[in-house]
């Protein structure tokens, strides 16, 4: 699949210029992992053997897709880096391999949060649908669930943030210039605080309120909001550096 979708080195991602068109081995294995996370998420359904299990699998559906779309989500990052850089030295793959085992480690608690999310509170006690499974957990061990999927989330985005230091750190060696330089820094910062977000929504589930639990679920939410105003205010700067760029020329 990458080799399909790699574009020439004339092209840019991100204002950065891509310098790998060619798959690595290094890829090669990420896809397979990735593969097989997908497919583990698949198998620990049970093949429905009676139309009451069939329901119940496909009431399960958005909590899959939810499931489903963040793993694609992180591999089309995953696949950007290295069309980007194209990088394959030694701290790439330490990178790299930390990051596929903490995808492996992540992907459990993601499906469960996500159905116990979707399913129990928003699809039944929202809208009530009468959803199949019922949910036997405590305040505790919701808690824990909420931190493992807090930690799990922010290691796997400050992986990416790691990888895109590396980047930055052979600036040289890739050539980047100024302008591709704080490219790779906006990258850098924006997924330390895709990181951070989520763990800051663990002080919330010891608010003096019974709604506390809810109130750290759906705070996880302002990731994107806070992520995409970092952005944009970065992107003035860049457009200034361009429009100073081509002044000087």
């Amino acid at each position: 699949m990458r080799k399909h979708m790699l574009t020439s080195e004339n092209e840019t991602m991100n204002g950065i210029r891509v310098r790998g068109t060619e798959v690595s081995r290094v890829e090669g294995l990420t896809d397979a992992v990735f593969g097989l996370a997908v497919t583990l998420l698949i198998v620990s359904e049970e093949v429905p053997k009676t139309i009451n299990e069939l329901f119940a699998l496909v009431m399960g559906f958005p909590a899959f897709a939810a499931t489903f779309f963040l793993m694609l989500v992180i591999w089309n990052w995953h696949y950007k880096y290295f069309r980007k850089f194209g990088l394959n030295n030694k701290k790439v793959i330490k990178a790299n391999g930390i990051l596929l085992f903490l995808v492996l480690l992540f992907m459990f608690p993601l499906k469960f949060f996500a159905s116990f999310v979707i399913d129990y509170i928003i699809l039944e006690g929202w809208f009530g649908f009468e959803m199949p499974v019922n949910y036997s957990i405590s305040y505790d061990q919701y808690n824990i669930l909420h931190v493992l999927y807090a930690c799990g989330f922010a290691s796997v985005f400050w992986c990416f943030s790691w990888l895109y230091k590396i980047a930055f750190d052979e600036r040289e060696l890739l050539q980047l210039d100024d302008k591709e330089a704080l490219q790779t820094q906006v990258h850098i910062k924006s997924f330390l605080i895709v990181g951070i977000v989520p763990l800051f929504t663990i002080p919330m589930l010891f608010l003096p309120t019974a709604y506390a639990p809810f109130i750290a679920g759906f705070a996880n939410i302002l990731v994107w909001p806070i992520q995409w105003l970092y952005v944009r205010q970065t992107a003035i700067k860049l457009r200034a550096m361009s429009e100073s760029t081509k002044g000087n020329a």
